[in-house]
């Protein structure tokens, strides 16, 4: 027959309105962290502060539980686990250079046609601009501009 001044083992309350996020130990003491998931309210507190709005009663370490007042019910909670969930990779394209560097062909891109144009006009003033700061790096005589209203 069991003894009636054993404790019964605390009923773990999970799922429920409060969690139990985590815990930190400062120089002032172990702060607990706690949440409520209908209020989106959380709060770090001490145990046994009865100022907080989440009242830590204990802290059990062996099975990382922890006993809370909170707005006139008892809690019991258990520390939560993390809910990462990996999402399925997706292929994604990716531009591969396909020319060497220093070569000023045009690489591949995946664009829209509408896109078209207004990419091959960037490149073009990209050439012309390298071809500028080349002719002034050597001296040579600057390349002609291009038409009015060409590559724009």
């Amino acid at each position: 027959m069991p003894q009636q001044d054993q404790a019964a083992a605390p009923v773990v309350t999970e799922g429920g309105a409060v969690e139990f996020r985590g815990m930190i130990a400062t120089k002032d003491g172990v702060l607990f962290g706690l949440y409520d998931r209908t209020r989106n309210v959380g709060a770090w507190v001490r145990e046994k502060d009865k100022s907080a709005e989440f009242q830590v009663q204990s802290y059990d370490a062996s099975a990382d539980l922890v006993t809370v007042d909170y707005q006139g019910r008892k809690f019991t909670l258990p520390l939560s686990t993390s809910r990462i969930a990996t999402a399925a990779a997706s292929p994604v394209p990716v531009a591969r250079p396909a020319v060497q560097s220093g070569s000023s062909a045009p690489v591949a891109v995946n664009a829209a046609p509408a896109d078209a144009a207004r990419l091959e006009s960037v490149a073009a003033e990209v050439r012309r601009r390298r071809a500028l700061r080349q002719a002034a790096a050597t001296g040579a005589p600057a390349p002609a501009a291009p038409a009015a209203g060409a590559g724009r």
